[in-house]
């Protein structure tokens, strides 16, 4: 289901509220790995943590080089608002809109 991104107003507060946005992200990401941490403490599942640790790393960096990548990042936002991206996620059974 694709739907339309509501527009943004550029105005005064992007800023601030991109530099929120970005803060929620890595407390996200922390969030993550303590999880993570907590639940595969144990060395038969090692295997998994270290798997987890890999994918929790590689989402921060390709944040990190998406937001770095103005041009692209650009283009990306386009594609977004005109409903060409789909951004649905579904984990298990959960549909994250």
């Amino acid at each position: 289901m694709i739907k339309k991104m509501p527009q943004t107003n550029f105005t005064n507060g992007s800023v601030e509220k991109a530099e929120k946005n970005f803060h929620d992200i890595k407390e996200s990401i922390k969030g993550l790995y303590d999880i993570l941490n907590l639940g595969l403490a144990d060395k038969d599942d090692q295997i998994f943590y270290e798997a987890g640790k890999e994918n929790i790393v590689g989402l921060y960096k390709n944040i990190i080089e998406l937001m770095l990548n103005d041009y692209g990042l650009r283009k990306v936002v386009k594609k977004i608002r005109d409903s060409d991206i789909e951004l649905d996620i579904v984990l298990n059974e959960i549909l994250i809109e």
